[in-house]
């Protein structure tokens, strides 16, 4: 018999909705779920996933990154059924014939999904870098300007 593996997927647990209720009609009960959100530059093939929501079983608190993260696990041999509202030019949602939202559909694997939230972090993560250097760049320029020291706390020796 062969394991079933898992794909973790790691997202800021700002893109997670945890715990939202439901009222289940064929139960009668209440019932709850997990909605995660993709974050902005997720590109897969030259698709750009970003903002499409899926529906996880099970959202953890990070084990690696700390406490404001979320791992999501997926099984790896299933797809993921990413959905979006589709708008119209003006931001607003396209309706159906009974007033329904209509929703863009994508299915991707899990290994893709993890592959594609994480090159999209590592562009966001390389982009603050770049910013940051240009505004210390900027700031040794106005301290040697204004006749302060131009050293900052990263260039302490210790």
């Amino acid at each position: 018999m062969e394991d079933k593996k898992n794909v973790y997927i790691t997202v800021h647990k700002s893109f997670v909705r945890e715990g939202i209720e439901y009222f289940d009609k064929k139960t009668g009960q209440m019932g709850k779920f997990n909605s995660v959100t993709l974050p902005r530059d997720t590109v897969m093939d030259g698709m750009d996933l970003s903002f499409y929501q899926f529906s996880p079983l099970f959202v953890n608190e990070s084990r690696f990154k700390g406490e404001d993260f979320r791992d999501i696990p997926l099984l790896a041999d299933k797809e993921v059924w990413l959905k979006r509202t589709v708008m119209d030019p003006d931001g607003n949602p396209v309706t159906d014939e009974s007033g329904r939202p209509v929703k863009d559909t994508v299915k991707v694997m899990p290994g893709q999904l993890k592959e594609a939230i994480d090159s999209g972090r590592e562009r966001y993560l390389a982009s603050l870098s770049e910013r940051a250097k240009g505004a210390r760049e900027g700031s040794r320029e106005l301290a040697g300007n204004t006749g302060r020291s131009s050293m900052s706390r990263e260039d302490i020796p210790f």
